[in-house]
């Protein structure tokens, strides 16, 4: 098998994005302006800022409304169940189908639901249609089926505060399922989550599938490929102009949480095609210059690099599929051992450069070039509780959780010639590195340091309090 083979990078050339509006047509066919919007509509939307005219349309329309009387809270996260109102309303409104708020029928939601239907007493009332069936029990948990799917709706822990403050979601779900815009089950227990760039094109596009007309010939879009989630529907709606890119290259950033001002760009371009965007992505292959900076001993001075790496070759290690059991895989994957090998040598240059010389100082200071590095909690960033990631991941993203700086740590330690073997435990991974000293634990007749890899500070052979006598397992890589 060849294996792609990912180099540190100069800066290519940058050619601008060729952007113009055209019309092509106006809005959608029924869709109808039910609100008046102006500047005093949100006093948080400001008519100077790019947005003021997408957030609205959205509301002018009826696919998107405020937060609370009077904010709009642009720079918000959309949630999962936001999106999914809005793509409910997107579809009812084009096929002119009907989204039954009304009192239907009355269901109880309260801790200890034990009947299908009738009253509960203290239980908070709320509607669904009656295409549909809720069912609730445990105060979290919600249950529904549509007549097309016949399959549940599960809505675990979609509330934060109470189960009640996610009631008003439950007819727009059920709605959502039984038109195929979502399946039963794909989004359960992360409702109330934040969601990514990807699923808010997936679910938005799913909506309105026979709707967007390609206005652009794109090219590679630098961190989406055909192996990446909902590629198909992204690159739809590149095509369509309904999606640009963050610059010029058209990086997507697919991974990244949605600002309720960018939804609202998505949903007015999706309901108004003169709003769409031709446009062309620059050919040149992307490069992001990255800073890193460490201080190295721990109260010494100051030290920096700065590294260029291509989006493609991030893309091509953020397209590739998770695993859960074998934490090894990550450190043994040989893409990325040339860019990885140009970086630990260059630091252990600078290390050697400002005397320290010995392996155990040159494996500290690559050791506090990883531990600088932000921690970034996986269900923060990515959305997921567990989301493992690869070490040039982690090197692009600037940071990562434990078992992140873990594996990035250990495969640049043994790429230049230290034996180096994850510590791993039921909640927290090590390193373990092989030096000419001891070492301060021992395995298989082998005396390795300890190293903590998720914050400054910490020595070789400094094992944190509440690691002490903790039963740790040995992963070779």
């Amino acid at each position: 098998m060849k294996f792609k083979k990912i180099t540190a990078a100069v800066m290519l050339a940058v050619y601008m994005v060729l952007l113009n509006f055209n019309a092509y047509a106006e809005v959608l066919p029924n869709f109808n302006q039910i609100n008046l919007y102006d500047e005093y509509t949100y006093s948080d939307v400001n008519s100077g800022e790019w947005y003021y005219y997408y957030v609205g349309f959205a509301y002018e329309y009826g696919i998107m409304s405020g937060t609370s009387e009077g904010y709009f809270e642009p720079g918000g996260r959309i949630t999962i169940a936001e999106a999914i109102t809005v793509a409910a309303r997107l579809n009812a409104m084009y096929y002119g189908n009907n989204i039954n708020l009304s009192s239907q029928r009355d269901y109880a939601f309260n801790n200890h639901y034990t009947g299908r239907l009738g009253t509960v007493d203290g239980g908070a009332k709320y509607t669904v249609p009656t295409y549909g069936r809720i069912e609730v029990s445990d105060g979290d948990n919600y249950f529904g089926d549509t007549p097309k799917s016949n399959h549940y709706i599960r809505m675990e822990g979609v509330g934060t505060q109470s189960s009640s403050a996610m009631s008003w979601f439950v007819p727009y779900l059920t709605y959502a399922a039984s038109e195929g815009i979502v399946t039963p089950t794909e989004f359960s227990g992360r409702y109330s989550s934040p969601a990514t760039r990807s699923e808010l094109a997936h679910i938005l596009y799913r909506a309105l599938p026979e709707c967007y007309s390609r206005i652009n010939e794109i090219s590679p879009i630098p961190d989406v490929n055909s192996a990446s989630s909902y590629y198909a529907e992204i690159l739809k709606m590149y095509e369509a102009g309904v999606l640009t890119g963050s610059d010029e290259y058209g990086t997507f950033y697919p991974n990244s949480y949605v600002q309720r001002c960018e939804a609202a760009a998505m949903v007015s371009r999706i309901l108004n095609t003169d709003l769409r965007v031709q446009f062309t992505l620059n050919q040149n292959k992307p490069y992001v210059t990255l800073n890193y900076t460490w201080r190295y001993p721990y109260n010494g001075r100051t030290f920096g690099i700065n590294v260029d790496i291509s989006y493609y070759d991030y893309n091509y290690f953020v397209s590739k599929p998770r695993t859960y059991n074998n934490y090894a895989v990550y450190a043994q994957d040989v893409a990325d051992e040339t860019a990885l090998y140009t970086i630990s040598e260059a630091l252990r240059g600078m290390a050697i450069e400002n005397g320290f010389t010995s392996d155990y100082d040159i494996a500290g200071f690559i050791a506090a070039f990883v531990q600088a590095l932000e921690y970034q909690d996986d269900m923060l960033y990515k959305g997921y509780r567990e989301y493992p990631k690869y070490p040039f991941e982690t090197l692009f993203e600037q940071g990562g959780d434990c078992e992140d700086t873990s594996v990035l740590l250990a495969k640049m330690l043994k790429q230049l010639g230290f034996g180096a073997v994850l510590l791993v435990s039921e909640s927290h991974m090590a390193v373990g590195v092989q030096t000419s000293g001891r070492g301060n634990l021992s395995y298989g007749g082998v005396e390795y340091y300890y190293v903590e890899t998720t914050e400054s500070g910490w020595r070789l052979g400094e094992v944190p309090g509440d690691m002490v006598g903790e039963n740790m397992e040995v992963v070779y890589i």
